[in-house]
């Protein structure tokens, strides 16, 4: 039996060894700056199957953090000499937060498959030059993405229903922020305070950008600041200007939004200006059940006839479904001895 199964392998040419590779590869552009992710990707390849599954070596990084976005791993094949290779490709994001050198050192793996003594693997070294981009000026507000955009909203809350922005009065600003290739932490403040003017401002809202299956590939960020004039007169809101670095042109871009301009008068008698009041909710529920009680009742008038008949069948398919039926004699009464 095992000299027809060796006939068979080598008629068909089949070259099935059991053998077990691992892989490593950094997929990153070829100029990388500082807190650019890039993608680590290791591949465990055999021209058998995997049983059991691999062991994924431990990822030691130098100058360089590993970061939490979820990544499934892939199935992948590949023909080489003749030899059909199955793998399972895990990839994982990694990014550096300083120039210098992003390294990952060599490693020494053992695989384990079904019926096979154990196999020990090295990973050589991985090493990729991180730089700053040219005119840096600010490396703390320093914020590279694929892509960016940039939109705001305005919000009036006034005391009184007019038209007149007076003292006490609120104005909100609402500014959001979507990037690709880029994570939440990254993102700078984007609203400050006006010098001389009273504000608020209320906790960021962050939040991940998906595609596809649920992965992840950006993330977005929504701020708002609200405007709390104390004295009459112009209220200038500057315009808001954020310089990012492009890593796909390599080259700064600038996102920008238009300011506002407003014009307050006096605070409004009665310190209506102290506190922000909201129109009163109006309790719709008692109108709604009075309408319906209403409703019903022009319906039980215009329809009388109907429902009556309806109720008269009601009660007579009752009186039929319930009634009780008596059954024939199911043993004889004469017998013969």
């Amino acid at each position: 039996m095992k000299r027809l199964i060796v006939c068979l392998l080598l008629l068909l040419n089949l070259p099935v060894r059991a053998e077990m590779v691992m892989t490593r590869e950094l997929v990153a552009p070829d100029q990388l700056v500082p807190g650019q992710p890039v993608t680590i990707a290791v591949t465990f390849w055999t021209d058998s199957w995997f049983n059991p599954p691999p062991q994924w070596p431990e990822m030691v990084i130098e100058n360089g953090n590993l970061l939490n976005t979820p990544l499934p791993n892939q199935l992948v094949t590949r023909n080489s000499d003749g030899i059909s290779w199955s793998g399972i490709r895990m990839e994982r994001q990694v990014m550096a937060w300083d120039q210098g050198t992003l390294r990952f050192p060599a490693a020494d793996v053992v695989m384990l498959s079904a019926n096979q003594p154990p196999k020990t693997v090295s990973l050589p070294v991985l090493e990729k030059a991180v730089s700053w981009p040219a005119d840096v000026r600010q490396p703390d507000r320093f914020l590279p993405a694929s892509t960016l955009e940039l939109s705001q909203q305005w919000h009036i809350y006034r005391a009184t229903e007019d038209q007149q922005l007076h003292v006490g009065d609120v104005i909100e600003r609402v500014v959001t922020l979507r990037a690709t290739d880029v994570i939440a932490v990254q993102i700078p403040q984007l609203l400050y305070a006006i010098p001389g003017s009273g504000a608020q401002r209320l906790p960021p809202v962050n939040s991940n950008l998906t595609q596809g299956r649920d992965e992840i590939v950006g993330a977005q960020r929504e701020e708002r600041l609200r405007y709390l004039p104390s004295q009459a007169g112009e209220l200038v809101i500057p315009p808001l200007r954020l310089r990012w670095w492009d890593t796909r042109q390599h080259q700064w871009q600038l996102a920008e939004l238009p300011g506002a301009h407003y014009t307050l008068a006096a605070a409004r008698p009665a310190g209506s200006e102290q506190a922000l009041k909201a129109r009163a909710p109006v309790n719709w529920m008692p109108w709604l059940t009075a309408a319906a009680i209403v409703l019903l009742l022009l319906a039980g008038f215009f329809f009388r006839r109907i429902v009556s008949h309806s109720l008269q069948r009601l009660v007579q398919r009752l009186r039929e479904y319930w009634r009780i039926v008596p059954l024939p004699d199911l043993l004889p009464t004469k017998r013969q001895k």
